[in-house]
C-alpha cells in the first residue's frame, strides 16, 4: 500500500492522539540540508589528504577509487583505504569536519582539521545556537522534548551528527547520545527517569566519553542483515506500537531494514515516489522531512483529540474556530507548549521574528539575553501597528523581558492626558491576549521632561554618569558633522521616504511645515534610554518600532559607544501610520477595506496592505497567542501562501476574506471571534 505525505501527517497525529507510541527511526535524509552526503564527504577526505596529511600514496590511491566506483561503494572504500594507509580511525577527523559544517558560529573557532576529543565536543555542543538546524530537525526536537512518552523517550538514527539532540534541548529537553556497539548493547542503559535517549546505530561524531577517545567513532559496517546480536539489539529498541522511518533509504540489505520489516506497523517515508519494498507495511512517497515533522507539529495544534465512545457530537462551529473545550491552545501544560513552540527563549523568539516574518533585528551581540525592551510610541489613535507591535512585546514579556512604554507626547495639548489613559488601556488589553504575559511599564517623555524630574536627576550622581537630560543628549547629538537633514529624517519630517534624493533646501522647507516639538523627540527618546541603561546593560536591552524608525537609531549608533539592539518590524508600503486602513472601528469597515484592496493590481505585492495583514496581524499574532491556524471550507490557512491560494480561489475568496475581517477586527476593536 502507499500514501502521501499528507496522510502520513495525518496518521502520525491521529496516532499520537489515541495515545499510542511512535518509535521514530531517522536517516540522513533529516538533516542532508547541512550535513554533507557522500559525495561532499569523499570531497572532505581528499582535501584532508593533500592538506594536512600531504600522503602522495594515499591521494593516489584514493584517484584509483575515484574512477572505478560510486556514491556508498566509494564511501566505504574511502574508509577501508584510510584504514589501510593510516589508521581505523583517522578518518573520523574527516567525519567531525563534515558535522562541523553545520556549526555556524560568529567567528571560526575551530582547526581546519582538528581531532575533536570528548570535552571539546561537549563545549561545541553546548554552544547550541551556532549549530544550523533544517525545519525538520526543529520540529523532531520540540515533538520529543514536548511529548517524550509518546515516542518512548527514545528515538534511532543512523546519523553521526548531534542535531537531534541539540534540538531536543533547544526546544527545553534534554537528550544524551548512545552508540549501539559491535556485542549489541548500547553505550549506557536505555530508558533514563526523563530526557530522550538518541540511538546512533553508525556511531557519533564525537567520543561519547571520557573513555573512548580512541575508538572508532563512525561505523556503519556493523549492521549485517544477518547478525542475531545486532538484530536482537534493534528489536528492543524499536518496541514502539507504530514505527515511522524518514530519511533512510528501504531498500538497503542491512540489521535494520530487516529489523524494521519485522514489525507489525510500519510507517516508512521515502522523498522519491518509488513505492517499493513491498515488506514495508505502508509505503508513503513524496515526502519532504522538512515539511512531514513541522506539519506533525502543527496538525497536534489544530485537529481536535479524539472523542471518547460515548461523547455526544460536538455542536457546528463557525469556520475557522475550534470547538471549545477542545481545541489544543486551551490546553496550556508545559510539554504541549514544548511540543508547539510556544515558550522559545526570548533570544529564540526574536530569531523565528527575523527568519520566519523578516522582522529586521539589529544586535551586535544576537545571543546576549534580553532583559528589557524599550519601546517609545508617538501618542495618537491606537492603530493596527501598534496592536502587532504591542503583541510582540506581551510575548517577550511572556518570556522574562520587562517592557518600558514610553508615551512621546511632547506636542501635547489639553487632551493628552485622555489619550494617554486611552492608549494604555488599549495596550493592557492587548497584552491581555497572550498567556502569561506581564504589564509594561509606562512612562512619557512629557513627564520625564518636566522640571521636577529633571532636578531629581540632576541631583543623583549615578545618574550623572549618563545624559539623562535632553539637553545634554543634544550636545552630543550635534557634536559630529550632523546636518539638517539627518535631523529631519529621525524626527520622520518625511513621512515614507525612504531614499536619499533630498537636499538640505527641501529639508528645510519640510520642517518649516513640521511643529517645533518633533524636533525634540530624538533627543528626548534618547534621554529616556540613556535613564534606562543606568542599571541596564545596553547588550540586554532592545527597542522596538518600526522600521521608519532605523535612521533614528542609526544616529544613536552614530553619536553613542552603547552596543543598544533594535527590532524592526516592516513598514507598510503605500499606507501611513494614521490611515483609516489601520484604525477601522468595525469589523464590515475592515472587510471593506480588504475588498478594495484586492482589486489593486499590486493585492498580493510582498508588504502592501493585504500581505502586511495577514503576516503580522492574523500568522504571526495567532502563533503568538498560541493559538491554532486559521482554517476554511477544510483548508489550513497557516501561512500568506495558503491565504493567497485561497484568495485567488473563486469559490473561497469571499469567505476567506471574511476570516480574516473578523481576526483583525477582534484583535484592533477587541470584537470576540
Amino acid at each position: 500500500m502507499t500514501g502521501t505525505e499528507q496522510s502520513l501527517v495525518n496518521r502520525l497525529v491521529t496516532t499520537i492522539r489515541k495515545g499510542r507510541d511512535i518509535t521514530l527511526v531517522l536517516g540522513s535524509g533529516l538533516t542532508a540540508r547541512v550535513v554533507p552526503g557522500v559525495d561532499r564527504m569523499v570531497d572532505l577526505a581528499d582535501e584532508f589528504v593533500a592538506q594536512a596529511l600531504q600522503n602522495s600514496d594515499l591521494q593516489a590511491a584514493l584517484a584509483g577509487l575515484r574512477a572505478t566506483r560510486r556514491d556508498a561503494a566509494l564511501y566505504a572504500a574511502y574508509r577501508r583505504t584510510f584504514a589501510e594507509w593510516l589508521s581505523p580511525v583517522e578518518f573520523d577527523i574527516v567525519v567531525q569536519r563534515a558535522t562541523l559544517e553545520a556549526y555556524r558560529p560568529d567567528r571560526a573557532t575551530t582547526a581546519s582539521w582538528e581531532r575533536v576529543g570528548y570535552h571539546r565536543g561537549v563545549q561545541l555542543e553546548d554552544d547550541r545556537d551556532a549549530w544550523s538546524l533544517p525545519p525538520g530537525v526543529i520540529a523532531v526536537g520540540e515533538l520529543l522534548a514536548g511529548l517524550p512518552d509518546r515516542f518512548q523517550r527514545r528515538v534511532i538514527t543512523t546519523n553521526f551528527d548531534p542535531l537531534i539532540e541539540i534540538a531536543v534541548r533547544r526546544a527545553g529537553g534534554t537528550a544524551r547520545a548512545l552508540t549501539l556497539n559491535r556485542d549489541g548493547t548500547f553505550a549506557g542503559p536505555l530508558g533514563p527517569a526523563d530526557g530522550i535517549d538518541v540511538l546512533h546505530l553508525h556511531g557519533y561524531w564525537r567520543p561519547t566519553s571520557e573513555s573512548d577517545e580512541r575508538a572508532l567513532l563512525h561505523d556503519p559496517e556493523p549492521l549485517r542483515a544477518d547478525d542475531p546480536v545486532i538484530l536482537s539489539a534493534l528489536h528492543e529498541a524499536l518496541r514502539g506500537d507504530t514505527i515511522c522511518v524518514a530519511g533512510y533509504p528501504p531498500g538497503r540489505n542491512d540489521a535494520l531494514t530487516r529489523a524494521v520489516h519485522e514489525q507489525a506497523d510500519v510507517l516508512w517515508a521515502r522523498h522519491d515516489d518509488d513505492a517499493s519494498p513491498a515488506r514495508a507495511a505502508l509505503i508513503y512517497t513524496g515526502v519532504d522531512v522538512d515539511r512531514l515533522f513541522p506539519a506533525v507539529r502543527r496538525g497536534l495544534a489544530t485537529l481536535p483529540p479524539t472523542p471518547p465512545p460515548s461523547a455526544a457530537p460536538a455542536a457546528p462551529v463557525p469556520p475557522g474556530v475550534a470547538p471549545a473545550g477542545t481545541a489544543l491552545h486551551r490546553v496550556h501544560l508545559p510539554t504541549l507548549e514544548a511540543v508547539l513552540g510556544t515558550r522559545p527563549s526570548a533570544v529564540e523568539l526574536l530569531r523565528q521574528l527575523d527568519y520566519e516574518f523578516r522582522w529586521r533585528r539589529f544586535d551586535d551581540t544576537p545571543d546576549t539575553p534580553l532583559d528589557l525592551v524599550f519601546w517609545p510610541v508617538r501618542l495618537r489613535q491606537p492603530t493596527l501597528i501598534y496592536a502587532v507591535q504591542a503583541t510582540v512585546a506581551a510575548a517577550l514579556s511572556a518570556r522574562g523581558v520587562r517592557v518600558v512604554l514610553c508615551f512621546d507626547d511632547l506636542a501635547g495639548d489639553q487632551h493628552t492626558r485622555s489619550w494617554r489613559a486611552r492608549f494604555t488601556d488599549e495596550v493592557e488589553r492587548w497584552f491581555a491576549l497572550v498567556e502569561g504575559a506581564r504589564s509594561p511599564e509606562v512612562d512619557s517623555l512629557m513627564s520625564f521632561c518636566s522640571p521636577g524630574r529633571v532636578a531629581e536627576r540632576l541631583q543623583d550622581p549615578e545618574l550623572l554618569r549618563r545624559p539623562t537630560h535632553p539637553w545634554a543628549v543634544q550636545l552630543e547629538y550635534y557634536r559630529g558633522d550632523r546636518m539638517i537633514l539627518d535631523v529631519a529624517r529621525a524626527a520622520k519630517a518625511f513621512p515614507g521616504a525612504v531614499d536619499l534624493e533630498i537636499d538640505d533646501a527641501m529639508a528645510g522647507a519640510q520642517i518649516r511645515t513640521t511643529r517645533a516639538e518633533r524636533l525634540m523627540s530624538t533627543p528626548a527618546i534618547w534621554a529616556y534610554l540613556q535613564y534606562l541603561l543606568r542599571d541596564t546593560r545596553p547588550e540586554a536591552v532592545m527597542t522596538l518600532g518600526g522600521e521608519d524608525e532605523s535612521v533614528m537609531w542609526d544616529q544613536w549608533h552614530d553619536t553613542f559607544p552603547d552596543a543598544v539592539g533594535h527590532l524592526f518590524h516592516p513598514v507598510m508600503a503605500n499606507v501611513r501610520q494614521d490611515a483609516r486602513m489601520l484604525g477601522a472601528r468595525s469589523f464590515r469597515e475592515v472587510e471593506d477595506h480588504l475588498r478594495k484592496a484586492m482589486r489593486l493590481e499590486s493585492w498580493d505585492r510582498e508588504d502592501h496592505y493585504l500581505h502586511w495583514i495577514v503576516q503580522h496581524a492574523v500568522v504571526l499574532h495567532r502563533y503568538l497567542r498560541n493559538r491554532p491556524p486559521l482554517s476554511y471550507d477544510g483548508r489550513l490557512l497557516d501561512s500568506w501562501e495558503t491565504i493567497r491560494a485561497a484568495l485567488l480561489d473563486p469559490r473561497l475568496r469571499a469567505g476567506t476574506v471574511r476570516l480574516l475581517a473578523r481576526e483583525v477586527a477582534a484583535l484592533l476593536m477587541h470584537e470576540a471571534v
